[in-house]
């Protein structure tokens, strides 16, 4: 005997009724901003590493990969803003430097902030975007 599939969608204001909503936690939204934005700064280093490893033996990628990078930087300019994006752009920089692994910002209040992962920096970022108006 053949049972048959039925490729059925499902779709819950069916099931609950139309006075129904789902809205999404603060928490959850945190969560998935704080996950994409580590993803992406974490990406960007490891290409940019890779890039280096490339560079060393003897390929040279850079007028490939320079339209993509200008494709990228701009886009997180678009999403984040000038200043934010200016101190995405410092740490990027800063990770591609065999020092790079003790950097600090410092706030207005004076307190050095250490920006050594991608977690601290998004934590940096959001302390900044709650000083300035984007």
């Amino acid at each position: 005997m053949k049972k048959s599939k039925e490729n059925r969608e499902f779709n819950l204001k069916d099931s609950l009724g139309k006075g129904f909503n789902i809205k999404e936690t603060t928490k959850s939204i945190n969560r998935k901003d704080r996950e994409f934005f580590t993803n992406l700064v974490t990406s960007l280093v490891e290409i940019d590493a890779r890039t280096e490893v490339l560079i060393i033996a003897g390929v040279d990628l850079i007028t490939y990969e320079d339209p993509y990078h200008n494709i990228i930087e701009g886009l997180i300019f678009k999403h984040y803003g000038p200043v934010k994006s200016e101190i995405i752009m410092w740490w990027l920089a800063e990770k591609r430097l065999p020092g790079g692994k003790n950097m600090t910002l410092q706030g207005t209040d004076g307190e050095e902030y250490s920006l050594n992962t991608a977690i601290q920096l998004y934590q940096a970022l959001n302390k900044v975007g709650k000083l300035i108006k984007e």
